[in-house]
């Protein structure tokens, strides 16, 4: 039976419920307002299904086949009223139109009248409003999948449209993948609390004092970049507030604290993806293709599958849509890799707060709405940060110009903010022409322990290769960065400490919050050829969350090395590490499991 001990080992999609024979499972509320199974023992006779469904526990890679690299595209719906209506571009409505017209069933999200939201899966095209919009907040699957499984079976077509731990579900859920069945899901920042949400809703009410009849994320009344969250009311009233001033939208987007747990830590992202089709909104847009971007909002396509290619180009003259490449999609769009980061730890003393109290007074405590002594202070940390770098710099002039060359003016380095990059004394670097240094945070690079060191930090980026960092991540000194033609290095939050070498030439991934030990070294490349057939010179490497490498491991390519895992000093890994253990020796091996560090 289905046990979950750590609740971040639970995404709520409900498939152990709708999978169970004897119907013993039923889903519960925690303090926080999210669903978890809970089994009646007496009812229950050990199958195993519902162990064998979770999308956490069990990864059926075998039942899809799926794109590793996915088509990429920016497009919008023709149809304005649709487009404006829509969370991003209106791709959803194009798709979900196409499917109506076929008499298929389309599934998605609706609102119901308590004001929290279920998934239904439905052929009434009229219904296609209330299917349309992102909710962001956890959704109840109920009997999805199984509705899904009937109508597959019939023979109906379906197209359904969930998070991506839903559509991993329902996979595991099918055991197959139908030839009618089309899949969308989305990059997902996080699903939040309908706690939350309610307890959101019900300060709006008596503010109104009516019931709301219209519930709208992400609403475009100033424009998609500046979207806003507005909510009619049966009296005719209206709130409407924008991303920057309502108090749900500053919790969700800056303070990041009342996601599901299992959001913290989400086990599917990146690729490749189980659904057909993915689907976001295109952020960064108007600077990788103006003419794509009207404020209107413009969604980013990524076509995984041949049916999703199929279904996609059958749109035809309902869309406009450019081709592009995942490389200029991905420094906007920091969650299709990256989970949710919480900003504090004040979790527990937030749920407890609005246990007592109304959201209005638990807002202006933990996540207060923007005034000008708050926007003052920010400007000051920023500039002590800034001033507290420049001063770590010296009289150093070569530094002073890489410094300024590569945050003002070289178009090889794109940045969210002008001081990005800080580079450090005795840092080297060379950036090829067609390379790309994208800095989603900060990167400090040459960090010396001992100041009076004069140990050089090397980076080389050869042409067409690319190094993306999101988060705040620091390299310390003698640490050798080399990212071969056309790879690709992913560096989340967290550092590398002194003498570290990285070598790619592939793709690396090293997730948030890994601990990097002196002398490691990292290579997804072997550097000569095997005369051997079969052979691959190079293989990506996956480093998951909170991972810990110690002194002069070594790290080879092909490998992926779980969320948690410890790597012993000295060990050589040439095969997959799972998550929670320690591995040692040569070559390495598990010798310890189910282990937490800190």
């Amino acid at each position: 039976m289905i046990e979950i001990t750590d609740k971040k080992d639970c995404c709520g999609c409900n498939a152990c419920n709708d999978v169970c024979p004897k119907h013993c499972i039923s889903m519960q509320s925690d303090n926080e307002g999210f669903l978890y199974p809970t089994v009646d023992k007496d009812s229950c006779i050990d199958c195993g299904l519902c162990n064998n469904v979770c999308p956490i526990f069990m990864d059926h890679d075998n039942i899809v086949n799926r794109y590793d690299n996915p088509l990429v595209f920016a497009a919008y719906n023709t149809d304005d009223a649709v487009r404006v209506d829509s969370t991003s571009g209106g791709l959803f409505s194009a798709l979900a139109d196409k499917i109506f017209a076929s008499n298929g069933y389309v599934g998605g999200a609706v609102y119901i009248e308590d004001h929290t939201v279920k998934h239904i899966v439905t052929n009434d095209s009229t219904r296609l409003p209330e299917l349309r919009s992102s909710k962001y907040l956890q959704s109840f699957n109920d009997t999805l999948f199984s509705d899904i499984r009937e109508l597959l079976q019939r023979g109906e077509k379906v197209l359904v449209c969930n998070t991506p731990c839903a559509i991993s579900a329902l996979y595991s859920f099918l055991k197959k993948d139908y030839d009618n069945l089309i899949t969308c899901d989305f990059i997902c920042l996080g699903v939040n609390s309908p706690k939350v949400f309610l307890s959101y809703m019900k300060m709006l009410e008596c503010q109104y004092g009516a019931k709301a009849i219209k519930i709208k994320f992400k609403a475009k009344q100033w424009g998609w970049h500046n979207f806003s969250m507005r909510v009619n009311f049966a009296n005719g009233k209206e709130y409407c507030k924008d991303r920057w001033n309502d108090p749900f939208f500053i919790g969700y987007l800056q303070k990041k604290n009342f996601a599901r747990p299992s959001c913290y830590d989400c086990r599917f992202k990146g690729f490749p993806r189980k659904s057909d089709i993915t689907l976001a909104d295109f952020w960064g847009i108007e600077k990788i293709a103006p003419s794509m971007d009207q404020d209107r909002g413009t969604s980013l396509v990524m076509i995984n599958s041949d049916k999703g290619k199929s279904i996609f180009d059958s749109l035809g003259e309902t869309i406009i849509s450019q081709q592009l490449t995942l490389k200029q999609a991905e420094p906007s769009n920091r969650a299709i890799y990256e989970s949710l980061t919480p900003q504090g730890n004040d979790r527990n003393d937030f749920f407890d707060a609005l246990d007592k109290y109304p959201f209005d007074v638990v807002a202006k405590r933990f996540f207060p709405l923007p005034t000008l002594t708050n926007k003052v202070k920010r400007k000051l940390r920023s500039l002590k940060q800034l001033a507290d770098y420049l001063m770590s710099i010296g009289f150093s002039i070569r530094t002073w110009f890489i410094f300024i060359y590569y945050n003002f003016f070289s178009s090889k380095v794109k940045s969210r903010t002008k001081i990005g990059f800080r580079p450090l004394k005795n840092c080297r670097l060379v950036i090829a022409r067609t390379a790309q240094l994208v800095i989603n945070g900060s990167l400090l690079m040459g960090y010396q322990q001992v100041s009076a060191s004069r140990r050089e930090t090397r980076l080389l980026l050869e042409p067409n290769s690319s190094l993306i960092v999101n988060g705040n991540y620091t390299i310390y000194a003698d640490s050798y960065i080399r990212v071969i033609k056309d790879g690709k290095l992913i560096l989340h939050s967290g550092f590398i400490n002194e003498g570290v070498q990285i070598t790619c030439a592939s793709m690396i991934t090293i997730g948030a919050g890994c601990v990097i030990a002196r002398d490691v070294v990292i290579r997804d490349h072997d550097a000569h050829v095997i005369e051997t057939p079969g052979y691959e010179i190079s293989k990506p490497i996956e480093i998951g969350n909170h991972v810990w490498i110690g002194n002069r491991a070594m790290i080879l390519k092909g490998v992926k090395i779980g969320d948690g895992a410890i790597i012993a000093a000295g060990a050589i890994v040439t095969k997959d590490v799972p998550a929670n253990s320690i591995v040692a020796g040569v070559p390495a091996k598990v010798v310890k499991e189910n282990v937490q560090w800190h």
